[in-house]
């Protein structure tokens, strides 16, 4: 039930871009996809710290074609066998309709107890970004191995309320199924309440991890920090 409630979650997430998407087209233009910022976010929590890089770009200005990676790594605090965890997906993109883009890359997972795999990838991306809504939707599918099916999600709502302060949200999710072996593989979900000052966003945060075919949980409750580099 729990792995269900997770599939349930993202399709909300993609569901919610026809409602992003009139309200970013009532409120504000679209950003330009080939200047849009590349955020990095440091998470510490009670029981471990998490770092994720987003970027996405347009290879020129008016280009259909464009660059998209997410990387996410995480770790606890023991100095001594240390768990930790790496996932890096990049895809060139190519734009087909209205910001729905067709996707192939590489997806690199592997972790302190399992090796590192890279694998084929392809699927489709729908991008939207704007001042107060950032909204990326990616389902894809792996071309080898066990043939993961995947979708992730995030949507950013961040209305100003001043020159330099607004409010900063954030839900992210992810869902991994192994069709070779008919499992749930792994599913998170991130959740972000804070404040935005100028290019920072700080505040409250949890991730809700989802393990094995029988979703496993565990949470990590604390704090974020997250800023734009270019």
């Amino acid at each position: 039930m729990k792995h269900k409630l997770l599939l349930f979650i993202i399709l909300c997430l993609q569901s919610g871009l026809v409602i992003a998407q009139e309200q970013a087209n009532s409120k504000t233009e679209n950003i330009p996809a080939e200047s849009a910022p590349v955020p990095i976010e440091l998470f510490a929590g009670n029981k471990g710290f998490a770092f994720q890089l987003i970027v996405s770009k347009q290879f020129s200005a008016g280009s259909k074609f464009g660059f998209f990676n997410v990387t996410n790594f995480a770790g606890d605090y023991k100095q001594t066998n240390q768990t930790t965890s790496f996932l890096s997906q990049s895809f060139v993109t190519a734009e087909i309709w209205k910001g729905i883009s067709a996707a192939t890359g590489i997806s690199a997972i592997g972790s302190s107890t399992t090796p590192l795999e890279v694998r084929p990838t392809a699927g489709l991306q729908y991008l939207l970004a704007s001042r107060d809504i950032l909204l990326v939707v990616i389902p894809r599918f792996d071309l080898s191995q066990t043939y993961n099916f995947e979708t992730f999600a995030v949507l950013e709502y961040k209305p100003m309320l001043s020159k330099n302060w607004g409010i900063y949200t954030r839900l992210q999710g992810l869902y991994n199924y192994n069709t070779k072996l008919g499992y749930h593989e792994i599913s998170e979900i991130n959740l972000r309440l804070g404040l935005a000052y100028k290019s920072f966003q700080f505040g409250l945060a949890s991730i809700h991890d989802f393990y094995g075919p029988e979703a496993i949980n565990v949470n990590n409750y604390g704090l974020f920090i997250k800023t734009n580099i270019f």
